[in-house]
């Protein structure tokens, strides 16, 4: 029994020890001490857990510190390396970013791919027949999930020879080469060249534009697309996609036939003005889509044109040949009608409107039909009271008419000046008193003549 508490003693007085517990217990049996063996198993136990747990979170910590060394790594694509000849035109370059991860966490390979403050400067070759429009330009930011567009304006003469020739890029950016505890910046300029050809397929411009559009009005835009390219272009139409407001083509595509090079063809387009626009000069596009020599079809987008809008006018000239009348009498009153549209005119009915002092017995007029600029004079009857004052009165008319479509139209009214003019006799007798003053005059004259016989 002795040794029992003996050896119990000796195994808990070593994890005292152990843990930096020297105090005796509290409690005794007789003259042996009693050893609180289980709560100082648990002591060391979550001195040794606590110590786990620090060697695990510092191992977490120097884990979650970001490390990746890299590089961006640039390259320059044309989708497209086509220009023609004698324009100005659009041309792509695709800058693309194949980004390099030398060491590190690839979840972390934005921060040292990434090109930052790109900027991109482009000039032709000295013997390449272009002209580079663009100055340089700053793109931001290529990363390596997709390339950036950079869009440069390229001028091509006339006479350029066909060919392929060089363009010189330089591209200058920064970059970050590690991410760590101490990050390292660079920056780096890059060359290189791609090529451009300069064609000299059929190519369009628009030439001898005339117009006689007007605001609420169907006209007409003319002239002529000339081939000013080295190859034939057959069965070519010149295309109208307008979409500005209040312009309604009658016609979007129209076809022109054959074009040789250096020949012109004649085109017209038919346009309705609507009444909201505006009278201005208004710039209009006009690709020309044709077959090639191999029969291929293609299309020029870059031809356009300027071409004038007129301001509203009238249906129609209106005209009063006579614009007076007497009062207390009628006569007949004539307007004269002219056709302003560029279009034949048909079953013209203009019809007057009358208020005091004035009537009509007869206020509607025909015409059968008014060329582009014909006239034709209508007369109505048309009374003045004999009360009306001397002075200038109104009459109305409005016309109802058939356009060229056949589409039957009104136009807005249309008021005319007609002046009322005072009797001619005075002292208030009319033709009936003056009769009467004359029929005396005589009886007094014969009167006189018969007493002068007699004496």
């Amino acid at each position: 029994m002795v040794a029992r508490y003996q050896s119990t003693t000796t195994t808990i007085d070593y994890e005292r020890r152990a843990v930096g517990l020297t105090h005796e217990p509290s409690c005794h049996v007789g003259d042996w001490p009693i050893r609180d063996t289980m709560n100082t198993r648990q002591l060391v136990l979550g001195a040794v857990l606590v110590t786990v747990l620090l060697a695990v979170a510092g191992t977490a910590a120097g884990q979650s510190e970001v490390y990746v060394r890299g590089e961006p790594d640039l390259e320059v694509y044309t989708p497209d390396d086509t220009v023609p000849a004698g324009a100005e035109t659009e041309f792509i370059l695709q800058v693309d970013n194949e980004g390099d991860v030398d060491a590190g966490q690839g979840t972390n390979r934005n921060l040292v791919t990434t090109a930052r403050n790109v900027i991109v400067d482009v000039e032709a070759n000295d013997d390449a027949p272009v002209t580079v429009l663009s100055e340089k330009q700053s793109i931001g930011s290529i990363t390596d999930e997709q390339p950036v567009d950079v869009p440069l304006r390229i001028e091509v003469p006339d006479d350029a020879e066909p060919g392929t020739y060089d363009l010189h890029i330089e591209i200058d950016y920064r970059w970050s080469n590690r991410v760590s505890e101490q990050t390292q910046e660079r920056s780096t300029s890059k060359d290189f060249t791609v090529e451009i050809e300069v064609d000299d397929n059929a190519r369009f411009r628009v030439t001898d534009i005339d117009s006689n559009l007007r605001v609420g009005e169907e006209g007409e835009i003319t002239g002529e697309v000339e081939n000013v390219g080295g190859e034939d272009a057959t069965n070519a139409e010149v295309q109208f996609p307008t979409e500005a407001e209040n312009l309604f083509p009658q016609e979007t595509a129209v076809a022109v036939g054959d074009v040789p090079a250096g020949e012109s063809a004649e085109f017209r387009i038919p346009v309705e003005v609507g009444s909201e626009a505006e009278a201005v000069p208004k710039r209009f596009e006009l690709p020309v889509s044709f077959r090639d020599e191999n029969g291929i079809r293609q299309t020029d987008d870059d031809p356009e044109f300027l071409a004038d809008i007129g301001p509203e006018r009238d249906t129609f000239g209106v005209e009063a040949v006579n614009r007076t009348i007497t009062a207390g009498s009628g006569t007949t009153f004539e307007v004269t009608f002219t056709n302003n549209r560029e279009e034949t005119l048909t079953d013209i009915e203009p019809k007057l409107f009358t208020d005091s002092p004035f009537s009509s017995s007869s206020d509607e007029g025909f015409v059968e039909s008014l060329d582009p600029g014909e006239s034709e004079t209508v007369r109505f009857d048309l009374s003045a009271s004999g009360s009306a004052t001397a002075k200038t009165y109104p009459v109305t008319l409005d016309v109802r008419y058939q356009n060229s479509e056949g589409e039957s139209r009104i136009t807005d009214s249309y008021r005319l000046p007609v002046e009322v003019l005072e009797p001619e006799e005075s002292g208030g007798l009319g033709s009936l008193g003056t009769i009467a003053m004359l029929v005396v005059s005589l009886l007094a004259v014969g009167g006189g003549y018969v007493w002068y016989r007699g004496q």
